[in-house]
């Protein structure tokens, strides 16, 4: 395990344990109480890249589940910039594009006009996949890998071809365990072949026995790095003066996180959850006007991953670095 924390608060007197070692060894119980392999980043955001302040294997590929919808949200954002679309275009419900449970717009009638702005704020609020399979039909599939290059994805080949939710599920059925089978033997291009053959229509969620374990043949992958250039590149193309400045907020509806709103200016979330992989991604601005960045991966092979549990560790590291940083900027003259 990687594991390295830097400098937020003061050193100690040289010979003592430092507060950073204390830290280190919470960090690593906290952790403990998780299955499987585990990534945690804590990171500054700055205009040249993320700072990292706690690291621990946020080098490492990890399975990060409806994280991916970040880079769906990314490639919007860039679109209303440019001006190729706008947040109040209107997009038709279409049967093809819905997505599998859960899905609040599953049951929105078929060819109700629905905002850019809804489907970004359903995807990303509540995870809505009927939502997400329409963004990504919308943009493209190609338009949408291209995105993780710009957002400073440094493996976007990891998700090439990029699944639509609909796809991931169907390729993971244990209804039809030849799709997971072949679909893990096939390079790039013969993946985008079986996806057009074999996947395209497939829709029966009702039958659908999904697999939770096969993480490692259909999903979205990304290192906790490429998650926190992804969540800078967010922040810096939706400020106030920008067209897509209110695409940030879709992220604040549901913090997942106990925070004090005096020293959180900003709170934005989205994660990815399946009963073997929960991902936690937080967008935070501090009281003393630095972004940061924060993440939790959990991979779990062989077992199930509590949500609770998850939930717990989660907050136990941030309150851990919370303190590291109020405590620091105390010290500042």
């Amino acid at each position: 395990m990687l594991l390295t924390i830097l400098m937020i608060a003061a050193v100690t007197a040289e010979g003592a344990a430092s507060t950073e070692d204390a830290d280190l060894a919470s960090v690593n119980r906290i952790l403990e109480t998780l299955p499987g392999r585990k990534a945690v980043l804590f990171a500054e955001l700055t205009e040249a890249g993320p700072k990292p302040l706690l690291s621990i294997d946020s080098d490492q590929r990890f399975a990060i589940g409806s994280s991916f919808k970040l880079f769906i949200l990314g490639a919007l954002i860039d679109e209303v910039n440019s001006g190729r679309r706008r947040m109040d275009d209107a997009m038709l419900l279409r049967a093809n594009a819905i997505g599998p449970p859960h899905s609040e717009l599953a049951d929105w009638p078929l060819g109700a006009p629905t905002t850019l702005y809804t489907l970004a704020l359903k995807m990303i609020s509540i995870s809505d996949n009927t939502a997400t399979d329409h963004l990504l039909y919308l943009l493209g599939r190609n338009r949408v890998e291209q995105q993780l290059a710009a957002m400073g994805h440094e493996q976007p080949s990891w998700n090439r071809p990029f699944l639509f939710t609909r796809e991931m599920v169907m390729i993971r059925d244990k209804t039809a365990p030849t799709r997971r089978v072949e679909y893990a033997k096939l390079d790039e291009a013969g993946k985008r072949t079986f996806l057009a053959r074999e996947i395209a229509g497939q829709q029966d969620y009702e039958k659908l026995d999904f697999d939770t374990a096969a993480f490692d043949v259909a999903e979205w992958y990304a290192t906790a790095d490429d998650m926190a250039r992804g969540l800078n590149w967010i922040r810096l193309n939706t400020g106030e003066r920008q067209d897509a400045a209110l695409l940030r907020q879709v992220l604040t509806l549901d913090a997942k996180l106990n925070y004090d709103a005096q020293t959180w200016t900003f709170v934005g979330f989205k994660g990815g959850s399946e009963d073997q992989l929960l991902a936690g991604n937080w967008l935070l601005r501090h009281r003393n006007g630095n972004w940061y960045a924060f993440h939790v991966f959990c991979n779990s092979p062989k077992e199930k991953v509590a949500p609770e549990k998850m939930v717990e560790a989660v907050q136990k590291v941030f309150d851990l670095v919370q303190q590291q940083l109020d405590t620091h900027w105390a010290q500042q003259p």
